[in-house]
């Protein structure tokens, strides 16, 4: 166990302290206040605060995790060897900067908090990002700052810590529209088939046709041929990878409007199918675009009206979460996990991490039980890229993530998987699921 001293104790220290050494380092630890238990103690300790107490083990407060609410922090970017860092120390410090609120300003969004500038479907902006800004935003460093102190610990105590886990890839597919074309509303369809018709796209005229009189599959119905790939992959793979390679399907069932304009969720055939593909694979919600409270609740009662299980995999369409509003009302429905923290227009970690976290509102300062499960890359970003491309860019950031043996995880649209694309989507969920150092 390392003991840890601190001069008082806040709901900030105990959030950033509890995963960084329980869930990334998993070692035990204690905090103190009181000198005397700290100095007898014989085992591994560290202080942590404005000075050190003696020839202990100590890293330097920056004071953020003392503070409570919102404040415009100066973010100046220093070195520690190879990795970017910020909140430097003085020189009497066993780490460089202060790691702890480095990693708690990274990890809670902090700069999602502050007045900013939004795109047009009113989400922050990756480039007003510190990650982007200082070009870090394809690394997860905070995992790769908590594999530096884990080997300082190692060398200053002359202990080991536990070994690598197997990294996760999850798969997760957002289905806006079950089908392109299948079980339309009439009014819907006769649109779709005269807007075809004005523009002359006749293939696509005599597609729709196609489908509609059930002479050829719907472009959107590959889930079986998904689905078979992610059996054979599995079978081939060693039994310690088997239930580290997953696929999640995240199903729309909003009202219908001009975005969110699928196929509706009150039709049998879109239930039976989310049915049968729960049969297969890990299965969630993924919320309408207007995500306000009161949808977000109906939505989540058809879902498990609909699948007969709770509820505890979620998305939000475009990833378009506010801080801290969405999670909130994610909070308050008892929801799990959540699969939005990303950015759907350029690849990297945008909260520097591969790991899943616990959200932690800065409104009340407080750590809640809602999961962030934070990807890698939303497929829309790379897709225009040839085939190199995308797997260099997907290949550095597993990378990455298998250093830090946390989850990789990327986002596809459904209607990606259309068969008559010329993409190389299948290739790319062939290797993830094969993939083993």
């Amino acid at each position: 166990m390392v003991l840890i001293f601190i001069n008082k104790l806040s709901p900030r220290k105990q959030y950033i302290f509890k995963h960084i050494y329980k869930r990334l380092l998993e070692i035990p630890f204690e905090f103190t206040s009181d000198l005397s238990e700290f100095i007898a103690y014989e085992g591994p300790k560290l202080s942590y605060g404005k000075k050190s107490l003696g020839d202990e083990f100590f890293i330097w407060s920056y004071g953020l995790l003392n503070e409570v609410g919102i404040d415009d922090h100066e973010i100046e970017m220093h070195q520690w060897e190879e990795l970017p860092i910020f909140f430097k120390a003085p020189d009497r410090s066993d780490l460089p900067f202060d790691i702890f609120s480095a990693s708690f300003y990274l990890l809670t969004r902090y700069e999602e908090y502050l007045p900013q500038v939004k795109d047009d479907l009113g989400r922050f902006i990756a480039s007003a990002s510190i990650a982007a800004q200082h070009h870090f935003l394809d690394i997860p460093l905070l995992d790769l700052w908590i594999i530096k102190l884990g080997e300082e610990l190692e060398k200053r105590f002359d202990i080991t810590l536990p070994r690598k886990r197997e990294t996760q890839i999850i798969t997760a597919i957002e289905t806006a529209s079950i089908f392109q074309y299948k079980n339309r509303a009439i009014v819907p369809v006769f649109h779709s088939l005269y807007e075809s018709l004005s523009k002359l796209q006749v293939r696509k005229f005599l597609r729709q046709i196609g489908v509609h009189l059930r002479l050829v599959k719907d472009p959107y119905n590959v889930y079986d041929i998904v689905l078979r790939i992610y059996r054979e992959s599995i079978a081939q793979l060693p039994k310690n990878l088997k239930y580290s390679r997953r696929i999640l399907y995240l199903f729309h069932l909003g009202d219908y409007n001009y975005i969110d304009n699928g196929v509706s969720y009150r039709s049998k055939t879109y239930q039976e199918l989310i049915k049968h593909i729960a049969d297969y694979v890990e299965i969630g919600l993924r919320f309408s675009f207007a995500n306000g409270e009161d949808k977000i609740a109906k939505e989540a009662e058809r879902y498990e009206s609909i699948t007969n299980r709770p509820l505890s995999k979620t998305m939000t369409a475009f990833s378009k979460i506010s801080m801290p509003g969405h999670y909130k009302q994610l909070v308050d429905m008892d929801t799990i996990e959540d699969y939005s923290m990303g950015y759907t227009n350029i690849p990297g970690y945008r909260a520097s991490t591969s790991h899943s976290f616990y959200f932690y509102d800065l409104d009340y300062e407080v750590q809640t039980p809602l999961r962030v499960y934070p990807y890698a890359i939303h497929y829309r970003s790379i897709e225009h890229f040839m085939l190199n491309g995308q797997q260099a860019i997907i290949d550095k950031l597993l990378r990455y993530a298998d250093v830090a043996t946390g989850n990789f995880i990327i986002i596809f649209d459904n209607d990606q998987f259309d068969l008559k694309k010329r993409s190389h989507i299948y290739t790319i969920i062939k290797k993830l699921l094969a993939y083993h150092v």
